[in-house]
């Protein structure tokens, strides 16, 4: 038994377990809401009380919406049938089908070119795509996927609807179809006119979900926990998406469990329902109903998804906040020696937690390298970021994705990352999070703003603001470095204890207070659509300034709105500066 305890963790990691987890899991048809995922549930109810743990399942309404058996039929001669299927949230055709004219658009839906007929666009079914060709007025989209066809959701909605949101529910019929019958399709648009007729069934209403929550409570800071997370449900058998990532929380909760004494705070470990079939309606429903507990008590969301694939080798593209990088660096650097870039987590994957304020590491950790397959590109445009992986493998949601799909040496790598995480997160004095790095993030970001605005929106007062915030988080680092070195040797001082506990708390209010305003336009209550987020998302619009006339009523408004915006963005910097200053003033010089 190795003497170094974050050895031990590493080492106490099983191979083995992680696949026959795997295994047990990826034998059901995960659909959102269907008995065979509530059996999926039951094996890891079961297995996680046998581990001792503190485990609470809920049941909850979600709106979930099941893809059905699809047809597409090419009308005139020569007529054919093409093999697609259709898309969680689209809409369902009568009986008979919907027949129409197709048009290749090159992806620029004008409306005049497509109201009332069915556009061809290239790629995977995505939201923003199906979104643009309904507004245009299209009646029907047909994506034409890489050679695979991938089972997609293309809602915007994120989470259950709200009478603000429920008519941005798509009214579209979408289908895909596969890249070769995709070009025969194309070029039949352009020699003239091309009818076709689809048939789509979609099943979408209320469902009754499962949502399932264990507990190990740290020593130290019982009521603080990581919330460690990941969903159940799944396309076809999911081994990959997410039975290997389920098979992780597992083995994490078998192996912290037998050393819950030594946690200082907790962890909370959540499998949710609805990720693929409702738009995350299980993180959603959780942010929402369980919102104060969160917000008092959660330190970070650690997010885990798609784990262990084969041919998965990089690591080094992994998604983090800026305050939470340099701890997600460590981590994959000293398990698989690569170096982590700085990549912004995505609008993806149950990020749910934005709004409240948690810290957010890692969605998937391992991805395919680039160039392995056109699905891979496809998949990892998805992120919205400026990926250099090849995203997941091209079985990525569709019926290939079995077992066979994991390779038993990269599980065991990426749960020995997961392990690192959690240890170091659940042991630390201190709270591994750098908001010195947010600082320069917003910093950048904000004079990005100011100079596509110009002269006609004032960031004077938030790069001010900024420059405060900067200047106290370089002396928080600094408070927390001497912390960190005292623990190294031995618990530290009562004083020590103290200002350990006065800089975590700081930490925590100053992410409370940046992150909704860095990562979202709704705030704290409510949630953003399902579409990429831009960094301080509220300030966005000031760059449109610059195109507006300045006498015009356009203008006039929206500067307005602007700079209340840009009061929020500022009082919130101000307020996470604040909680710093005033744990240093406790801790400087004592600790």
């Amino acid at each position: 038994m190795p003497r170094d305890p974050e050895q031990a963790v590493r080492q106490a990691v099983s191979a083995s377990r992680l696949m026959e987890y795997t295994r047990e899991i990826s034998r059901w048809v995960r659909m959102s809401g269907s008995e065979d995922e509530a059996r999926a549930f039951d094996y890891l109810e079961a297995t996680l009380r046998g581990f001792g743990l503190d485990v609470h399942r809920y049941t909850h309404d979600a709106l979930i919406s099941w893809p059905g058996p699809a047809s597409l039929e090419v009308l005139g001669a020569p007529s054919r049938q093409v093999e697609c299927i259709t898309h969680s949230f689209a809409a369902p055709t009568p009986p008979g089908g919907l027949e129409a004219e197709v048009v290749d658009t090159g992806g620029e839906h004008r409306p005049a070119e497509v109201r009332g007929r069915i556009v061809l666009v290239d790629g995977l079914a995505t939201p923003v795509q199906a979104r643009a060709a309904e507004d245009a007025g299209a009646i029907g989209v047909i994506f034409v996927n890489p050679p695979e066809l991938h089972e997609m959701i293309i809602s915007t909605v994120w989470g259950a609807p709200t009478p603000e949101t429920v008519r941005q529910l798509p009214q579209i019929v979408a289908v895909s179809v596969r890249e070769p019958d995709g070009a025969v399709l194309r070029a039949r648009a352009r020699e003239g006119a091309l009818r076709v007729r689809v048939r789509a069934e979609v099943d979408t209403r209320w469902r009754q979900t499962p949502l399932l929550v264990a507990d190990i409570r740290g020593r130290e800071e019982p009521d603080r926990y990581v919330l460690f997370s990941g969903h159940v449900d799944s396309w076809h058998y999911g081994a990959m998406d997410n039975g290997s990532a389920n098979a992780v929380m597992v083995e994490m909760a078998r192996i912290m469990s037998r050393r819950q004494r030594r946690l200082r705070r907790g962890i909370r470990l959540a499998f949710w329902s609805g990720h693929s079939h409702g738009r995350y309606s299980g993180s959603t429903w959780y942010a929402d109903t369980h919102w104060d507990d969160l917000y008092r008590h959660a330190v970070l969301h650690l997010n885990v998804d798609s784990a262990g694939a084969k041919g998965a080798t990089v690591l080094s593209e992994a998604q983090t906040m800026a305050e939470t990088w340099g701890s997600a660096a460590r981590c994959i650097k000293d398990v698989s020696g690569q170096d982590l870039v700085r990549r912004r987590i995505g609008r993806m994957g149950d990020q749910s937690f934005w709004g409240i304020g948690l810290p957010s590491m890692f969605v998937d950790v391992s991805a395919q390298p680039a160039g392995e397959s056109p699905a891979g590109a496809a998949i990892a445009s998805l992120s919205g970021g400026a990926s250099k992986s090849g995203g997941l493998g091209w079985w990525w949601h569709t019926t290939e994705d079995t077992l066979d799909k994991i390779d038993r040496a990269h599980l065991h790598r990426d749960a020995q990352v997961y392990a690192l995480v959690l240890w170091r997160w659940c042991t630390a004095p201190v709270l591994p999070l750098d908001y010195a790095a947010t600082a320069a993030e917003l910093r950048e970001v904000l004079r990005d703003i100011e100079r596509a605005a110009g002269d006609a929106l004032d960031l004077r007062p938030a790069l001010a603001a900024v420059e405060r915030l900067a200047a106290a988080a370089a002396r928080l680092n600094a408070a927390a470095a001497s912390v960190r070195a005292a623990g190294t040797r031995g618990r530290g001082t009562r004083r020590q204890r103290a200002a350990a506990a006065a800089i975590n708390d700081a930490l925590i209010r100053a992410g409370r207070a940046l992150i909704p305003i860095n990562y979202t336009a709704s705030g704290p209550f409510d949630h953003d659509r399902a579409v990429p987020v831009p960094p301080i998302p509220v300030l966005q619009p000031a760059a449109r300034l610059r195109t507006m006339a300045p006498e015009t009523m356009e203008y006039r408004v929206l500067q307005t709105r602007l700079v209340r915006e840009r009061n929020k963005v500022t009082h919130a910097i101000d307020t996470a500066t604040e909680a710093m200053e005033r744990a240093l003033q406790a801790v400087e010089g004592k600790a």
